[in-house]
């Protein structure tokens, strides 16, 4: 069965999560979404677009449906599936702008009844471009939103000069080295950049001299794991269950693609925490080069060891 792919939408306090959600409802026309937020007011949905509503659901004319997030995510995210009379084929779930937007990421690596109907394809963070600066030096949550982004999306450029713009965008890159960074003004841009990303978000930036040479925040740190040749998989299971899992507490966020002996697919390994998953992804292209790569982001963490650890792992 083909799972539901899940957008982890966060983001702080006057960010511009809620106009991105707007925009999503009104230029959507290829899919029926079911959108999770803490409260519908939060939304500001358009009372033309509504057909009905219950306690908890709202369904709207352009085949939306937006679910009241009362209990915990679980607990919804199962009520969907449950009801058969709603039909949707993608879950955005909107965290609060205090939230720490890893806890609910693991809910899709360590819940095997969600697990068995979703998937977690991108966790999209939306960033201040003139108040993000402050925010990072007095609220860590604002960092830990960053850190664990597939893709950041740095809203209200149009307040601000070039000059911060460029600011701005070294000081992500230096809490994130993976993430995808689109500027935006009025949280407009093309779904296709935050919808269906996937395992292809892993490595679409192009790593510089300067991210590697700065890639040390104040207390977050992350780096990527590379390697040429072939991994075994042995090795790389053995490696898994004891070198992430003895580091676990202080990984935030963990994400690559491993290319295994024997093996003509793709090897995606992702992960938060100590909860992580790994499956096989779709055969390399012709040509595509194929190497092994690990971005780690997290607090405290010794980076020889890692690297040292992973070239172990060649067949």
């Amino acid at each position: 069965m083909e799972k539901i792919p899940v957008t982890l939408l966060t983001g702080f306090l006057g960010a511009g999560k809620t106009t991105l959600l707007n925009n999503i409802l009104e230029e959507n026309t290829d899919e029926k979404i079911a959108i999770i937020v803490n409260e519908f007011g939060e939304v500001g949905i358009d009372d033309k677009l509504i057909l009905r509503t219950n306690e908890e659901i709202i369904e709207m004319n352009n085949g939306t449906i937006c679910c009241v997030m009362k209990t915990d995510a679980t607990k919804v995210l199962l009520k969907l599936i449950e009801n058969d009379e709603l039909d949707f084929d993608r879950v955005i779930i909107e965290t609060t702008g205090l939230a720490d937007p890893v806890p609910i990421a693991r809910l899709f690596l360590d819940k095997p009844a969600l697990q068995a109907h979703y998937e977690l394809d991108s966790i999209v963070a939306m960033v201040d471009a003139k108040y993000i600066e402050a925010q990072l030096l007095n609220r860590p949550e604002a960092k830990t939103q960053i850190a664990a982004a597939d893709i950041i999306l740095l809203n209200k450029t149009d307040l601000v000069d070039e000059r911060q713009v460029a600011i701005v965008k070294h000081r992500l890159r230096q809490i994130n080295p993976i993430a995808a960074i689109h500027s935006t003004t009025q949280s407009t841009l093309a779904l296709d950049l935050i919808l269906n990303s996937g395992a292809e978000q892993v490595y679409v930036h192009e790593y510089t001299h300067e991210d590697s040479s700065h890639h040390h925040d104040e207390d977050v740190i992350s780096f990527v794991l590379r390697e040429d040749q072939p991994l075994d998989l042995q090795k790389v299971a053995a490696w898994i269950g004891e070198f992430i899992m003895l580091n676990s507490q202080n990984l935030i966020r963990y994400k690559g693609l491993l290319n295994i002996h024997g093996m003509d697919e793709r090897f995606v390994f992702q992960g938060v925490h100590e909860h992580f998953e790994n499956r096989k992804d779709r055969r390399w292209n012709k040509g595509e080069e194929k190497i092994s790569q690990v971005v780690v982001i997290g607090k405290d963490l010794d980076q020889p060891a890692f690297e040292e650890s992973f070239k172990r792992l060649v067949a």
